[in-house]
């Protein structure tokens, strides 16, 4: 479930990035909007490893049916 929300929080960081982006630079800020795109993009990276690893520890979980502790 966390992981859903998750995705959607990224969804949520592009699309608002994009649009004061976009904003920034149609009215000649420029350096602003480029500096808020690099947080953006580095805000839905760090959101994306803890998507990553959560899938990683769901999958690790699953798999571990395989394998019997001795």
């Amino acid at each position: 479930m966390i992981t859903i929300l998750l995705i959607l929080l990224v969804i949520a960081i592009v699309l608002f990035t994009h649009f004061v982006v976009t904003y920034l630079i149609e009215n000649d800020i420029k350096i602003v909007g480029v500096l808020f795109a690099f947080v953006g993009v580095i805000a839905a990276i760090v959101v994306m490893e803890f998507i990553i690893s959560g899938m990683a520890e769901f999958v690790s979980g699953e798999l571990a049916i395989f394998y019997r502790d001795n």
